[in-house]
């Protein structure tokens, strides 16, 4: 099954790689948790540190470059938000995580403007 394959390459366009998350912590990260900012982010802008965001996943970008703009922690620390030039990722659901969400959406909205 292509989809439990360890080698996949992807697309190369955000350096590192995709790794199980681990810990002992419950997998898959379903639920709320805190981003750490790291970088300004068109995405975030007005984005409150306190706020939270919705997860569902198990897998995660654990090392990653210049373009990373969030992280989260589960276990181990993951990429949360990624940017390149026009290009975004989130590693959360914005459509279920409430007003924040929503102002993430807002956000890119606006570039893509």
């Amino acid at each position: 099954d292509v989809y439990k394959r360890q080698d996949l390459q992807g697309l190369h366009i955000f350096p590192g790689r995709i790794n199980a998350l681990s810990g002992a912590v419950k997998l898959p990260h379903m639920g709320w948790n805190q981003l750490q900012l790291k970088e300004d982010s068109r995405l975030l802008e007005g984005i409150n540190s306190a706020s939270y965001f919705y997860f569902a996943h198990s897998y995660g970008a654990i090392h990653a470059g210049d373009e990373v703009r969030a992280t989260c922690v589960h276990g181990t620390e993951f990429v949360a938000v990624a940017e390149k030039e026009n290009l975004f990722a989130v590693q959360f659901h914005p459509e279920k995580s409430g007003d924040a969400g929503q102002h993430v959406l807002l956000n890119f909205l606006q570039v893509a403007a």
